[in-house]
């Protein structure tokens, strides 16, 4: 097995992508096969995340996406979340049981 390290200069429009240290999250699915520290998201959470990209950190999104998770499992698939408020209380370091974001985060 060989490693490769890979080193690479994007061009992407600002509504496609942000910045988590140094992972990009992005719309643009033509850069999957190039590297670990890009991951692939819907336009929705480019729109809610971006204005948080200098405090974000992987561990927040991390906590972020198993929260999702959760959240999906505990109503039906067209329920909408704040994602905007949810990201402000990980990023705030508030913890908080799921309960608390099915009650206070439900857009519909």
């Amino acid at each position: 097995m060989t490693t490769i390290n890979l080193e690479m200069t994007l061009n992407l429009k600002e509504d496609e992508y942000f910045k988590v240290g140094d992972h990009i999250f992005t719309t643009n699915d033509k850069l999957k096969p190039l590297e670990h520290k890009i991951h692939f998201c819907g336009d929705c959470a480019v729109k809610s995340f971006k204005e948080f990209e200098e405090k974000l950190t992987l561990e927040v999104m991390n906590h972020w996406s198993k929260l999702a998770k959760a959240l999906d499992q505990t109503s039906t698939c067209a329920t909408q979340w704040d994602n905007k408020k949810i990201i402000k209380e990980l990023i705030e370091g508030k913890e908080h049981p799921v309960s608390w974001y099915v009650e206070h985060c439900k857009l519909n």
